[in-house]
């Protein structure tokens, strides 16, 4: 019975995950906090961009933001090597004071989004990187907007297509574990519903897991 319920949990944790499909940003790098884990290539390299403005009307900020975005989204969809990811939209509903002495504003409105680059026929990071440098180049800036490029990361695509690879490693780490104990001892595991964690591992790879729980009892 207890192997039913363990070949269950299984087929259920790999089924309510089947049709996620989305490129992956890891996040952070570090020990991997559980014991079975994957190490792939990565696929892209991401880099953050926050726009602004400091228009003084809201609807006037929202609409150059917009305008930004939009051009930089196009001509990514026209490259075959770089990708546009949206992340968040924060338009503040403030308007400029007309006795500022400065064209800064603290309340100024913004979106953030993904540039990614694909790492492909061995290119590598610097390359990839340069790409996204000389694609963010050739876009031309409305008046009262800015653009600032963040930090890198690795990504992948789909890395739910690895669950299954996960899983199978998540069971025999319980076998083996229940093996080496003997038969006084019951293991339990919980939080194989848990989404397939990113996280960087080096220059080239990131680290997949998902972040589970293994219990014993007597």
């Amino acid at each position: 019975m207890k192997n039913l319920v363990t070949v269950t949990l299984l087929i259920l944790s790999i089924s309510s995950h089947a049709e996620f499909l989305a490129i992956v940003i890891a996040r952070g790098a570090g020990n991997t906090p559980v014991n079975s884990s994957v190490d792939v290539d990565a696929e892209y390299v991401a880099m953050s961009v926050t726009l602004s403005s400091d228009a003084k009307y809201p609807s006037e900020r929202a609409k150059l933001i917009s305008k930004l975005q939009s051009s930089i989204s196009d001509v990514a969809a026209t490259n075959a090597n770089i990708k546009f990811q949206q992340g968040v939209i924060s338009l503040s509903p403030s308007q400029k004071s007309s006795f500022s002495i400065s064209k800064s504003y603290s309340r100024s409105s913004g979106s953030n989004f993904y540039l990614l680059a694909k790492l492909d026929s061995g290119k590598s990071v610097y390359t990839a990187t340069q790409e996204i440098y000389s694609f963010i180049d050739r876009i031309k800036k409305p008046e009262d907007t800015s653009l600032r490029l963040g930090n890198t990361s690795l990504a992948i695509s789909s890395p739910n297509k690895y669950r299954y690879q996960l899983l199978a490693l998540v069971k025999e780490e319980v076998a083996n574990t229940k093996a080496a104990l003997g038969e006084g001892y019951q293991v339990s595991i919980s939080g194989l519903e848990n989404p397939v964690i990113v996280r960087q591992k080096n220059d080239k790879q990131v680290n997949l897991f998902i972040d589970y729980r293994v219990e014993l009892s007597e």
